[in-house]
Parts: structure tokens; sequence; C-alpha cells
């Protein structure tokens, strides 16, 4: 449905579908992935790594089940939402493919819009998804007094090139600090 060429509103629309009546766990990444595996598209294209992950860490999803191109994932969207989770991007576009000076510059240039976005969706927790975003987006998060909200205290990798472990285990714990899971 959706290709590589998706607009930010393409990816606000989908977003839009499914936030929960109170954010009590706010997921922050760095922006829309190139490869069209967004994560409030509704279905897999088969690198869709940050939802797969998310999805076997809240165990909405088998961990030891590989989840290919076409799997539905509007239940475990819903289920996402009415637990009170929502996902945020720093960027509103994709910027994975962009150098690295490039990728920096739009993530300093799009936090202060995150942070508005934030202070709407008022969650009682915050947990930020990859290591090169999380000084930038928390020290936005401190200026706007929301970093005591924040349960990841440094970095935690983004869940592909052998950190899905790492990104599972540190989600899953913050997620049990936020009551969220058993």
């Amino acid at each position: 449905m959706f290709e590589t060429k998706s607009s930010a509103a393409d990816f606000s629309r989908a977003r839009r579908k499914y936030p929960p009546r109170r954010v009590l766990f706010l997921l922050i990444a760095e922006s829309p992935p190139s490869s069209g595996g967004f994560f409030y598209f509704e279905t897999t294209i088969g690198k869709d790594h940050l939802f797969r992950e998310t999805m076997k860490a809240v165990e909405f999803w088998p961990e030891d089940k590989p989840m290919r191109r076409g799997v539905d994932k509007r239940l475990m969207l819903r289920r996402f939402q009415t637990m009170g989770f929502y996902l945020l991007d720093t960027c509103v576009s994709p910027v994975d493919k962009l150098r690295p000076a490039e990728r920096k510059k739009s993530v300093l240039r799009q936090t202060p819009r995150l942070v508005r976005d934030v202070l709407t969706a008022n969650p009682h927790h915050i947990f930020i998804v990859k290591s090169s975003i999380f000084n930038p987006v928390s020290m936005a998060l401190r200026e706007a007094g929301l970093m005591t909200r924040v349960l990841n205290t440094g970095p935690v990798p983004f869940p592909s090139h052998g950190n899905q472990r790492i990104y599972r285990t540190a989600l899953r714990r913050a997620a049990r600090k936020a009551h969220l899971l058993l």
C-alpha cells in the first residue's frame, strides 16, 4: 500500500488512527524508515524492525516467530493503543538515508516540534529509542520540564543489527517500571 515515497502526511494520517485516550507510555523514535516499514502502516513489509521488536517486547508477538511481509498489524496496533502506548518520531520524514551530519541537523531542527507534540500527548512515561537521538531529545525534554518522565537513563539502540534483544529487554524493563507489563 505505502511505498518508500510516503510523505509526512501519510505517516501522520497512519499514526492518527491509533492514538490512545490517555498516553501512558510514549516511545520516541528517530524517524519513519525510508524502507516503507512505518510503525503505524497496517501491513508489514518484512523489514519492520521497530514494530516487530516492540510487539515482541510487549508480548503481542511470539519472540521466536519471524514477522514476514504481509502481516496485518491492525489488531496489535489496537492492543498497543488500548494499553496506552503511542509512538512519535523526532523527524516527520525519513532521515535514515541522509549523511550523518545532515541527519543530526534534521534531528536538531525538528526537536522543538517534537517537544510540542510530546506536550500535547502529555504522556505519563517516555522511552527514547535510538542511541543517536538520546542526547538531543533528552536535552530538549529536560528544557521543557519533561525529563522526569523519561524512563531510560541512557541510550537504547535501535532494534536491528544484533541489538534486538538489548532493545526488547530495555523496553520490557521500562514498561514494567511503568506498571504496563507484569
